[in-house]
């Protein structure tokens, strides 16, 4: 009886060690935010588009970003997402885009990236 309830008390323990605890799960929840709003610009080709993006957003490639926004929008503080594979080419559209006036720019990166933060 008592090597049952040694193995039982051992069980509980292990068991309560190996789960997170709610407060180590709520924190993890709270870090994923939500996608903000505003414009989100897809600057990579349209091949690569094709092959997933970001829920919503909106395909010009970075060389096309000064011709096209227009038709997007003329408000020049409309929040603006960018996003790329790496960032590099968010970055270029984003720095035309700010030549042209546009003052609420966000490069964020690259689109796996944006995936594992809880993008979608």
């Amino acid at each position: 009886m008592m090597k049952k309830c040694l193995a039982l008390i051992a069980l509980g323990l292990g068991t309560a060690f190996s789960l997170p605890s709610l407060a180590q799960t709520e924190s993890k929840v709270q870090q994923v935010q939500p996608q903000e709003q505003g414009i989100w610009i897809d600057v990579r080709s349209p091949e690569e588009f094709s092959q997933g993006h970001l829920s919503g957003a909106i395909n010009i490639p970075h060389n096309q970003i000064a011709e096209k926004i227009s038709q997007l929008t003329d408000d020049k503080s409309a929040p603006i997402h960018l996003y790329c594979r790496s960032g590099r080419r968010a970055e270029e559209a984003l720095g035309q885009l700010k030549a042209m006036g546009y003052t609420n720019l966000t490069n964020h990166g690259g689109y796996q990236d944006l995936l594992e933060k809880g993008y979608k």
